[in-house]
């Protein structure tokens, strides 16, 4: 079950985003559905489109199934998602 501890370590494909911080300010408060990830992109279905968002300069509000929002800064989530099974999990306390 995903669950805001374990966020970096599962698939997010289908779930609703919102982009709450970026170094590009066209992506600010973009929203929509998650549907596909690449090593440095996340791409969102909004209602104008797709758009591809930059991993390392974003941060995302990022709802679960249960519908909790978790905020995830974007670096977590660098890498193809397979790749971050591997890798041990980094704190920001």
């Amino acid at each position: 079950m995903i669950t805001a501890q374990n966020i970096i370590r599962h698939e997010i494909l289908g779930l609703p985003a919102h982009v709450v911080q970026s170094r590009d300010p066209t992506l600010v408060c973009r929203r929509g559905t998650i549907v596909d990830e690449s090593k440095e992109m996340i791409e969102l279905d909004t209602t104008e489109g797709t758009i591809r968002i930059p991993k390392t300069v974003s941060v995302l509000d990022i709802m679960l199934p249960d519908g909790t929002v978790v905020r995830v800064d974007g670096s977590l989530l660098r890498g193809r998602p397979e790749d971050r099974l591997k890798r041990p999990v980094k704190r920001r306390w």
